[in-house]
């Protein structure tokens, strides 16, 4: 039973629903190799450790500063692919950008150094990261940002902030800053961090993952036939091969529904929202899935979402989102969408994708070596201003 509730929730960086199914990749895939690193100074000092990725053999036409989600990242974030392989997220990623002619800078997190250590390949410096909250987020991008146009070979280029997760909440706030050219956001969040936490604590993560696996007949719930047939054989992968589906079938009618998770959760959902009540980092750092500070969540409650400020910029948005993202609800994309058509303003572009995942797919590029469309849509969007 506690493997099964393992999963019932995700942290608000955890891996999605992919990333369960292993990739089939036995080599590391071809990466980028015309890169820089930078340290660029912060408003308060702070040494932001960068990396920047050109394409090679010619000026950029673009580009594209990635602004992380939440959790410890590093500029690589380098991944364990199989018992003798990794791979660099960023090296990946920032590979397909170039091939576009677009450069790409990724950078670490406060207080988050790269290691060599498996299987997440950072190291954390307790005190820097307690620093690591989103005003501070948002003030390291703009930074990034003017020190990246003082760079001769970038200055006529077209800047666009790709935000994901989290980073969907600060590019938007960089922007009231310092000029940039679009917004480039994916995993989209609309409302308070607290919101989106609730989401995935009461059941909303669970139905997206369970329903992806499970509802064969798309009614966006999953009967115990559903369950048992378990046509992607994926019961054992995600620890549900000795979870009976009554114990998940909580009010006994039969379906899996968003109610009978947020009864399973009620624990340890209290359990959690205590522990950052106490500010109990000690907790957070034993038993939540994301590394993250009692600070960051009580600082998140302070911040302004998107849903009061995202109408108010002018520039080109676009928002990639998975409709099998079980981080965030879809229907954050929906809602701004209403929001920028009540207004009459046409600045805002939504792509949606069915089965999509919070990462859009990525996992699938490293079991085919094929970028998935969102990924591909992703690209495109920076090829022309």
């Amino acid at each position: 039973m506690f493997a099964a509730l393992s999963l019932l929730a995700v942290g608000l960086l955890a891996l999605s629903p992919s990333a369960y199914l292993p990739p089939v990749m036995q080599t590391a895939p071809a990466a980028v190799d015309t890169i820089e690193t930078l340290t660029i100074p912060s408003f308060d000092a702070y040494p932001l450790e960068g990396r920047l990725y050109l394409p090679p053999d010619q000026p950029p036409s673009a580009l594209v500063i990635y602004v992380n989600g939440s959790g410890p990242n590093t500029n690589q974030n380098t991944r364990q692919l199989s018992a003798n392989t990794t791979f660099s997220y960023f090296d990946l990623v920032a590979s397909g950008f170039n091939e576009v002619g677009a450069a790409f800078f990724s950078y670490s997190t406060r207080g988050v150094t790269a290691s060599d250590t498996p299987p997440f390949y950072h190291t954390i410096d307790p005190q820097a990261y307690q620093t690591y909250l989103p005003e501070h987020s948002v003030q390291d991008v703009a930074a990034i940002v003017r020190a990246l146009r003082t760079d001769s070979r970038l200055h006529d280029c077209p800047i666009y902030l790709l935000g994901w997760s989290e980073g969907t909440m600060i590019a938007p706030k960089v922007a009231q800053l310092v000029p940039v050219d679009g917004l480039l956001l994916a995993g989209y969040v609309n409302g308070t961090m607290q919101q989106a936490l609730d989401w995935q604590q009461t059941g909303g993560s669970s139905m997206v993952t369970y329903c992806l696996y499970f509802d064969a007949d798309g009614d966006g719930r999953v009967s115990q036939a559903e369950y048992e047939s378990d046509p992607y054989d994926v019961r054992p992968a995600l620890g549900l091969d000795q979870t009976a589906f009554s114990e998940l079938d909580v009010d006994g009618d039969g379906l899996l529904t968003a109610s009978d998770f947020a009864s399973l959760l009620a624990p340890s959902r209290q359990t959690l929202y205590d522990a950052i009540a106490r500010s109990d980092d000690a907790w957070l750092a034993e038993n939540y899935p994301v590394r993250l500070t009692s600070a960051w969540f009580h600082a998140h409650a302070c911040f302004t979402p998107n849903r009061d400020t995202l109408t108010e910029l002018d520039l080109p948005i676009i928002i990639f989102q998975g409709q099998a993202d079980a981080n965030v609800p879809v229907q954050d994309t929906l809602d701004i969408q209403a929001q920028f058509a009540a207004l009459g303003k046409d600045n805002l572009t939504i792509h949606l994708y069915p089965n999509a995942d919070h990462d859009l797919n990525f996992a699938s590029y490293l079991s085919t070596g094929v970028w998935p469309q969102a990924w591909r849509d992703l690209f495109a969007a920076v090829t022309t201003k």
